[in-house]
């Protein structure tokens, strides 16, 4: 006889689940942050459903590269930058500053766009009612960092995902997108001729920036690192919960390309700011889109805030106790939420961007032009990958095989020549205006 489950045998389940995973889920969040909203929104009201297809393979490129970076923490024990270290000392100083500079002007669109979203959904009844909700979210998203850590940034995490792609599930049905425009868009590869104010080369570059390798990996393994899978015991579930991650990540950023193409693109509008897809949003589905669209982008924005900024802080940390070799206090041993480094770097990333509220600064243009520089990383980390994850000696049977070789290699090279057209586009738009 077969028992129906039970109410209490159910919520077993949920929580033995979402016991199972973490790390990623974390991950994903603070990947799929304004720059992904954007990049992805930018694809779909540009070109319709004809970029998902590089959203996909983008995606399995950062699979690859998450999966060889958590390999080398369990096969050895030792966290990233350990194995950067082996490589040269100064590559790890290189990534400390790049992470630190990085980290600071990333987060500057963030706190604008903090500020635009609230005041889209409660306007306050004074000329800076931006810059008030801004500091607000600031206050609250430091608070989550500085006294909760790792552990209340992972619970947060898990509801917000649930939240964001039930949102953004809604706002592409309520867009009524055409089936057959989506298959297309996903499994036939095409380069569209540039429509609008951004090429497909400058998308697709900013995608892979956002989506396939990125200073942010270097993240995951310090997430899992403070869940405590440190050792090959956990692969499984470490495999299982990466996938959970790049699963969540192509929903999303497949359901903003089809919410934008089929909202956007139909429309003509070049897309210049985040309120020109909350306007047409609105315009197009009311105040339900207007709602729903406006919480994504809050959700996305404060789960990249606190997901980025606290696997920076967590990097940041290992780097200085590793390079200065200055020990920890009895007291503050074993909990990385009372390291004052990690204190201090939290503090800064979260109050040191303030400044823009001073500005007019428009994001999403900043947000791409920041998404697609940051592929320049791609080169100098994956070359580093490649030489930790093939010793043979440290990894030994967990050293990667030729496949991931190949992806990784091949990701290197196209971030190279995807980098390269790029710059030759920009160099021509400006020396074509300087005429």
């Amino acid at each position: 006889m077969i028992r129906a489950p039970t109410a209490a045998g159910l919520e077993h389940g949920r929580k033995r689940v979402l016991g199972t995973i973490g790390p990623g889920i974390v991950f994903a969040l603070a990947t799929v942050g304004p720059g992904s909203f954007v990049a992805n929104s930018a694809a779909g009201a540009t070109y319709e459903y004809s970029l998902i297809w590089g959203l996909a393979v983008t995606l399995f490129f950062r699979y690859v590269w998450l999966e060889a970076s958590a390999r080398y923490v369990m096969a050895t024990g030792e966290t990233l930058l350990d194995g950067y270290r082996r490589v040269s000392r100064w590559l790890v100083w290189a990534i400390l500053a790049a992470v630190v500079l990085v980290r600071h002007f990333a987060n500057l669109y963030k706190v604008v766009l903090f500020g635009s979203c609230l005041d889209l959904l409660a306007p306050l009844p004074v000329p800076w009612s931006q810059t008030a909700w801004s500091l607000v979210a600031v206050g609250l998203a430091f608070g989550l960092m500085f006294w909760g850590g790792y552990p209340a940034v992972e619970r947060i995490c898990k509801t917000l995902v649930v939240l964001l792609g039930a949102g953004l599930a809604i706002a592409a049905l309520l867009a009524r997108p055409r089936l057959g425009g989506i298959l297309r868009g996903a499994l036939v590869p095409t380069l569209p001729e540039q429509a609008g104010l951004y090429s497909a080369i400058l998308l697709l570059t900013a995608l892979i920036g956002t989506e396939a390798g990125s200073l942010t990996n270097l993240s995951y393994s310090y997430f899992m690192y403070e869940k405590g899978w440190r050792d090959v015991s956990y692969q499984r579930r470490q495999r299982l919960d990466l996938l959970a991650s790049v699963g969540c990540l192509f929903l999303m950023g497949a359901l903003l390309q089809i919410a934008a193409a089929a909202t956007v693109h139909p429309l003509g509008i070049r897309l210049e700011s985040i309120d020109d897809l909350v306007r047409i949003f609105t315009r197009t589905e009311g105040l339900v889109g207007r709602l729903i669209f406006t919480l994504g982008l809050l959700g996305a924005v404060f789960s990249a805030f606190v997901g980025t900024t606290t696997g920076n802080a967590l990097l940041v940390t290992d780097a200085v106790r590793k390079l200065l070799r200055t020990p920890l206090k009895p007291e503050q041993a074993g909990d990385t939420r009372r390291d004052p480094i990690y204190r201090w770097s939290v503090l800064f990333w979260c109050f040191s961007p303030l400044y823009v509220l001073a500005t007019n600064a428009e994001p999403v243009l900043l947000v791409l032009l920041y998404s697609s520089v940051v592929v320049l990383a791609i080169p100098v980390l994956g070359l580093a990958l490649l030489k930790i994850t093939n010793d043979r000696r440290r990894m030994g049977a967990h050293k990667n095989g030729r496949l991931a070789n190949t992806i990784i290699g091949l990701l290197i090279l196209l971030s190279i020549v995807f980098t390269a057209q790029n710059g030759v586009g920009w160099w021509g738009r400006l020396w074509g205006g300087g005429r």
